[in-house]
């Protein structure tokens, strides 16, 4: 029984179901869904070649800018790691919004 307990969790930390191209797809499209959401949003950037396969999903690299929308208040850009799971959920995703003048 333990045997089979351990070849589950090899397998969910392999995640052979999670493609490059999905996990790609899925922080594109809540990135996205975001910006419509929230007009106040900062402006986010992907950088596409910063994914990495890490056991249990991905991990790639989200920066905002809040300086083009909010010259005054705006943080100039930082960048949070998110890891995209194997049941393809996103976690650590910035959410920084402008301030209004």
């Amino acid at each position: 029984m333990k045997y089979l307990i351990i070849l589950g969790l090899v397998v969910l930390a392999w995640a052979p179901w999670l493609k490059v191209e999905e996990a790609l797809n899925i922080v594109d499209s809540r990135v996205a869904q975001m910006q419509e959401q929230n007009e106040n949003l900062c402006a986010m950037f992907i950088d596409r070649d910063s994914i990495r396969k890490v056991p249990f999903g991905y991990t790639e690299k989200v920066s905002y800018d809040c300086t083009i929308t909010d010259t005054v208040y705006g943080v100039r850009q930082a960048t949070n790691t998110v890891f995209i799971t194997f049941y393809k959920e996103i976690i650590g995703m910035p959410n920084k919004t402008a301030q209004k003048n």
